[in-house]
């Protein structure tokens, strides 16, 4: 598959007063359906462990509430840019202030309402099974003007730099900082980023990090573009995907015969089988959304 976000726009300035633009929004498939669903859609597969401990909750589709319901084809629409004034301005997210990286400040940031509830619902994710309460989340930005090749130009996207409390780093998902570190550091962060980035994969279906190219080293961008509403699923070929989880096996769960191809190999996918059989998660990771949440939390939550 082609992932959908190809170029990242980097420093964007969302919050230094954009100038308005003269653009209009049609009513496109992703509108009707971001309109009907407003938030995200468990779509009746929520891994169980993910439901408690006051992470939001999300309401149902109607005709999908049981784990047995196939899985919705990809929506593959293209972005259709809006002015910022259409979409929701957001200081935070969850309880952890907005910052941008570049400069350092606290400021805001647009996205639409769903996507803001789903960014809420990731950063629950993190606090339950990493453990960590960021009070600041460092961002390159998330809408952008007017490209009809980028989620951020729809508010449907955002890149995360890193998660801050008290002053301090819990986790740096800028590998161009810390991809020199020694051996021993190195595994450490390696480890934290995975974990992070598993959250992320629990919530969006597109989620680019340092092994997608050398433009994502400073921050892992996500987006909806893939599902829109729909929580994702493994789609195995997709290079994203697949590098995230074979790098997850490497680098969290140390199944050092896994390789980082991009390839659903036999060896990821008896990898994969292992660790969710060992978590408890239902089937193969290719099964079902299911099965892809709780690989994704169990990885969240190995220390």
């Amino acid at each position: 598959m082609e992932d959908t976000e190809r170029r990242t726009p980097q420093g964007s300035r969302t919050s230094d007063g954009p100038q308005p633009t003269d653009d209009s929004r049609p009513l496109t498939r992703r509108r009707l359906l971001t309109i009907g669903a407003l938030g995200v859609v468990a779509a009746g597969g929520t891994y169980a462990v993910t439901q408690a401990g006051g992470i939001p909750s999300l309401p149902d589709v109607p005709g999908l509430s049981g784990l047995s319901a196939p899985a919705p084809r990809e929506l593959r629409i293209d972005p259709s840019p809006v002015n910022y004034t259409e979409l929701q301005s957001r200081r935070a997210v969850g309880e952890a202030a907005y910052v941008y990286e570049v400069n350092g400040r606290r400021s805001a940031y647009y996205v639409t309402e769903a996507f803001g509830k789903r960014l809420d619902r990731w950063i629950a994710l993190h606090r339950k099974h990493i453990g960590q309460a960021p009070d600041e989340i460092r961002s390159y930005g998330a809408w952008v003007r007017g490209s009809t090749t980028s989620w951020h130009s729809s508010g449907e996207a955002i890149d995360i730099a890193r998660l801050r409390a008290d002053g301090t780093d819990l986790v740096s998902l800028r590998h161009d900082l810390w991809r020199d570190a020694p051996a021993s550091e190195l595994r450490r962060r390696l480890a934290l980023y995975w974990r992070t980035a598993a959250g992320l994969h629990h919530e969006f279906a597109d989620v680019l990090t340092y092994l997608f190219d050398d433009a994502h080293a400073n921050h892992i961008h996500v987006d909806i573009g893939r599902f829109g509403p729909e929580q994702p699923r493994l789609i195995r070929r997709s290079n994203a995907q697949v590098q995230a989880v074979q790098a997850m096996c490497r680098h969290v769960w140390g199944r050092s015969e896994v390789q980082i191809t991009g390839v659903y190999d036999d060896v990821t996918r008896d990898a994969t089988t292992r660790i969710l059989e060992q978590a408890g998660g239902p089937g193969e990771l290719a099964d079902s959304r299911a099965a892809w949440q709780a690989f994704m939390v169990a990885t969240m939550q190995r220390a």
